[in-house]
């Protein structure tokens, strides 16, 4: 349903007929609650006059702690103390006027608050939904919606959904991957792409319902697969219902005229940055459309804490993606640690845009820096190092910053982080950039070199969608343009590229280099586990090991433009012991000391026991 879960409807069911003359509350937020859960539940009731209306609870076991009014006069928010899992019934009284809403207190999942969250043996793909697979055409129109349906158009909807990606799971899971990240599913009745909510309680109705989107977190946990939920806390979309009336004037961050955010990420961690544009950073709206949340209301942080857990406590999942995540500001800081404090062991990871270490790791981690400040973030997304990774196998000529020496001078600050290795995220490209394919020069050698390097190296890798088939941008350019469909996703497709016999013999050598990949990652946990030893690249060669006091694996990558032999006797620090191995790729038994040679734009990666 669009706005209520089933059970919702029956409250309003039962309100509407307990008096001739109703008190109205059109929405109740959280949906529902559980018992013996770290953070106290704040109710947010919505309707016609609800100023100074009485609560309370007419059955044992839960309570009213204390009532406040907002500024507007139609919302309540409601400070309750809940003792035990069950069935209660609210009751709203202003005058003459009431209602009785039930409201219902769950029993958490066994292990609930110990989930683990992201690890750095998992793979994350990223899917933008409404481009990925159509499985339900009974949604693609949906009454009162403003979206058009138009599979030609860049910025149009075309129809992808949760059925969808319910059917292509088995496609991610013999692919290698372990945890399915998806761009928001909530609703969002201005873009196709939901980065501007209108209901942070309710699955968009062209995706599928709530129900759906539990069912498929269930399906992919069957299958091994992870999911992680998109959330956006930093704003709300200008079409969100409560826009029409805000609960405080601040509930939203004003200006006198619209004024947009500087987009100052380093005014955060700048010694010498003024406040004025420390505030504009975090404190400007995204863009006209995007209202900034102001966490510095605590009825607003109250809110948007609740959502999350809700959202994962509801639908079991394993970790976020948190959008936009600096431009939080330092409030963001306190949503984070109440995550947290919910769910002490759970990792995710947040979205911090810049292309300095130093900046992300300003965003990262329990530990106080030079400023006091620590934001608490668990992980990040690491992308100095995609522009590293991007610049270093582009380009051949190192005088201008290019060669895999860009690589190796970036991982060599790793120095910056407390744990990279567990508090990254790599990528070589995502939803919001052009495609790794068209970034590098549409060559498959160097794309494939890019997977290397994001399967072996420290951190967590993340894949997105069709990146293992060689997408590659729309010609029509634009913003939009790295967002295609997935041929095949739709009925009547005359191209189906989830069936191998349809693909070209570029595309299947492309998927199966990242499956291989994969699938061996996903069996040797030294790869993701293991130390890090890195060579300085000699002749654009870049060289580096994951191992321990077992195994080891070697690592290189060819940037030049002619084939480079190994020269064994450079890296006997690692081999000493080492005599015998399998390049993982090819199959092929190497031997220490023959003669091997690396393929122009080529990788390998042979493993020793």
């Amino acid at each position: 349903m669009r706005y209520y879960s089933f059970f919702m409807l029956m409250w309003l069911m039962f309100g509407y007929t307990s008096s001739m003359s109703a008190q109205k509350v059109e929405r109740i937020n959280p949906l529902c609650w559980w018992a013996d859960m770290n953070t106290d539940l704040q109710l947010m009731l919505y309707g016609e006059d609800l100023k100074d209306a009485e609560v309370r609870v007419l059955e044992q076991g839960m309570s009213v702690k204390a009532i406040h009014n907002a500024e507007s006069p139609n919302y309540l928010f409601v400070d309750m103390e809940v003792g035990k899992a069950g069935k209660y019934t609210l009751e709203v009284k202003k005058g003459h006027r009431k209602i009785k809403l039930p409201y219902e207190i769950l029993s958490r999942r066994e292990g609930s608050q110990e989930r683990e969250g992201l690890t750095s043996s998992d793979v994350i793909y990223l899917i933008m939904p409404d481009r990925f697979a159509n499985g339900d055409t009974g949604n693609d129109y949906v009454k009162g919606s403003a979206h058009v349906l138009d599979r030609k158009g860049l910025e149009t909807r075309h129809g992808g959904d949760i059925r969808g990606i319910m059917n292509h799971l088995d496609y991610m899971a013999d692919l290698g991957i372990t945890a399915l990240w998806s761009t928001p599913l909530l609703e969002d009745n201005q873009f196709y792409h939901h980065y501007a909510i209108s209901d942070y309680y309710n699955i968009d109705p062209h995706f599928g319902t709530n129900e759906l989107y539990k069912e498929m977190v269930s399906e992919a946990h069957a299958k091994g697969i992870k999911i992680i939920q998109d959330i956006v806390p930093n704003h709300c979309g200008s079409g969100h219902w409560w826009m029409k009336d805000l609960p405080f004037k601040d509930w939203v961050t004003h200006f006198d005229t619209f004024t947009q955010s500087n987009y100052a990420l380093y005014t955060f961690s700048d010694p010498y940055a003024s406040a004025d544009d420390r505030m504009l950073c975090s404190k400007g709206w995204f863009v006209e459309s995007l209202p900034d949340m102001n966490l510095s209301n605590p009825y607003v942080l109250s809110y948007l804490t609740q959502m999350t857990i809700w959202w994962i406590e509801y639908a079991g999942l394993d970790a976020l993606r948190v959008d936009t995540y600096f431009y939080m500001g330092r409030e963001g800081s306190l949503w984070t640690q109440a995550i947290r404090h919910e769910y002490p062991n759970m990792k995710f990871v947040g979205e911090v845009w810049g292309n300095d270490p130093g900046v992300i790791a300003y965003w990262l981690g329990d530990r106080k820096k030079q400023d006091g400040f620590a934001s608490h973030l668990p992980m990040a997304m690491d992308f100095p190092l995609e522009r590293s990774l991007i610049m270093g196998l582009a380009s051949d000529n190192e005088a201008w910053g290019g060669s895999t020496k860009a690589i190796y001078n970036m991982i060599a600050q790793d120095f910056l982080y407390d744990n990279a290795g567990e508090s990254l995220v790599v990528f070589a490209d995502n939803h919001d950039m052009s495609r790794v394919y068209n970034m590098l020069g549409r060559d498959i050698g160097k794309v494939k070199m890019a997977m290397t390097f994001i399967t072996t190296t420290r951190g967590l890798p993340q894949i997105y969608y069709g990146t293992e088939l060689l997408f590659a941008d729309d010609p029509r350019g634009g913003a939009h343009q790295c967002r295609m469909d997935f041929p095949g996703g739709w009925e009547g497709d005359t191209l189906n590229l989830f069936r191998t016999e349809e693909r070209t013999a570029l595309q299947q050598e492309m998927f199966n280099h990242t499956r291989k990949l994969l699938h061996f990652r996903k069996s040797t946990p030294v790869v993701y586990r293991g130390k890090l030893m890195h060579y300085v690249p000699k002749d654009n060669v870049y060289t580096y090991f994951r191992y321990n006091d077992l195994e080891c694996v070697m690592i290189i990558l060819n940037g030049s433009s002619q084939s480079r032999k190994v020269d064994w006797q450079r890296f006997d620090e690692r081999l000493a012991d080492k005599m015998e191995g399998v390049d993982i790729l090819t199959g092929k038994n190497i031997r220490k000391g023959d003669l091997v040679e690396v393929e122009a734009s080529g990788s390998m990666v042979i493993y020793f026991k």
